[in-house]
């Protein structure tokens, strides 16, 4: 065993050293010789003795370890890796697939509690609950650090260089998009594997509370709700954590689909244009060579004008009439309503002509009016109608060519 104590002391001690080789183990492994160099530049004083010490004293702490079947190249321990990462607030995008594999590690450890409690042995009940509780510390400790990397995602695309293609800057938003949110989607749906395995591991701690309570006490009842409380914790986060990614990766990926359109459209129009001229290329599709009124003014000249005339314009003022002046003319008629049509319509049944009554009914009525009445009139359950042949009628204000029909009331009404 490795004493932790020795091991802490070095990453102290040592971290100035540290540091700049985590950045490079990220993109690789490093050789001896490698290794060497590096050191030498980060401690110009030091002898080759003294780097050669350093590095027999990482490997022994395991703080480098050798490539498997590549001794000669080094790589950082796994953990220290990790824990180094966590030091740096560094974060890197897990798997989708983790989440579903720690629930059906969740889903099993549930049966065997179950299983624990038929039998009654308290202590491998203890045990597997701890174990559950574990579990779902590990998922919360993953859904943190799966937000964080997606932030870091959103954050490298926005700040690239501009000058790269939009596609190369977001690639990594695309790849993240398909790999991580769209399976995370899937698997928080409401009848998804997330929300199916937290439903059936929170039915088990809630039937082992209710069994205590009846047959007596195993287990603490505090481990059970402190259990089913970080559960139900757990699948919050995952909904908060699908909703940051969505937040934070939409409008990033929207964008590189929406440039990807206008390009592959750009493209296309101009090979037609290279094959058979501009003509070929529909006109609604060139909106760059129209100049629309409502953002061109014309020349300085009339820019001049138009401005002189805001400053000088003056509006005239509205003249109301005086409360005691007599309104000449006859006052304006109120519109007639469905129900006195209908009457009026049924009195003077049958009707040889409905659209000829209507100009006879309506004479000054608006040619709008009199089509509507015309329609609300001919369709009515109430009457019967024959369609006439088409004729012409005269409105005040149009010429109407239509099918008129004649009216009569059936039989049972």
């Amino acid at each position: 065993m490795i004493d932790p104590r020795r091991v802490l002391r070095a990453l102290a001690e040592h971290w100035a050293l540290l540091e700049p080789l985590c950045e490079r183990f990220d993109a690789g492994t490093l050789s001896l010789v490698e290794l060497r160099k590096q050191l030498a530049l980060q401690l110009p004083e030091g002898s080759p003795a003294e780097v050669t010490a350093l590095l027999d004293m990482w490997i022994r702490l395991d703080i480098l370890v050798p490539v498997a079947k590549s001794p000669n190249r080094f790589e950082l321990n796994a953990q220290i890796h990790d824990f180094l990462a966590y030091l740096r607030r560094e974060h890197r995008l897990g798997l989708c697939l983790e989440i579903e594999a720690y629930l059906r590690h969740l889903e099993r450890l549930a049966g065997h509690i179950l299983d624990a409690f038929e039998v009654r042995d308290a202590q491998d009940l203890a045990r597997q609950l701890r174990l559950l509780d574990m579990r779902v510390r590990d998922v919360l400790k993953k859904l943190a650090n799966d937000e964080q990397a997606l932030v870091g995602v959103a954050e490298r695309a926005k700040t690239s260089d501009r000058q790269i293609p939009l596609r190369q800057r977001y690639a990594e938003v695309l790849a993240t998009w398909d790999e991580y949110v769209e399976p995370m989607i899937q698997l928080v749906a409401a009848d998804g594997a997330f929300e199916q395995g937290v439903r059936r591991v929170e039915q088990v701690l809630l039937k082992l509370l209710g069994e205590q309570q009846r047959l007596g006490q195993l287990v603490d009842d505090d481990l059970l709700l402190r259990t089913h409380a970080r559960i139900l914790e757990m699948q919050g986060i995952a909904q908060l954590t699908l909703r940051r990614a969505r937040e934070l990766l939409l409008p990033l990926r929207e964008e590189a689909r929406r440039h990807n359109a206008v390009t592959r459209g750009a493209a296309l129009a101009l090979a037609t244009i290279r094959r058979k001229g501009l003509d070929a290329v529909p006109q609604a599709a060139l909106p760059l060579f129209s100049r629309p009124q409502s953002n061109f003014l014309g020349s300085a000249s009339q820019v001049e004008a138009y401005v002189y005339a805001l400053a000088r314009f003056e509006a005239k003022p509205t003249q109301f009439p005086k409360a005691s002046a007599s309104r000449r003319g006859a006052p304006p008629r109120a519109p007639r309503t469905a129900r006195e049509m209908l009457e009026r319509c049924e009195q003077a049944l049958p009707l040889p002509d409905l659209m000829l009554w209507l100009l006879e009914q309506e004479s000054e009525g608006a040619t709008d009016e009199l089509l509507y009445w015309f329609s609300r009139l001919s369709r009515d359950a109430r009457f019967q109608r024959e369609r006439l042949e088409r004729r012409d009628y005269l409105t005040t204000e149009h010429q109407l060519s239509l099918s008129s029909y004649a009216l009569v009331g059936r039989p049972n009404a």
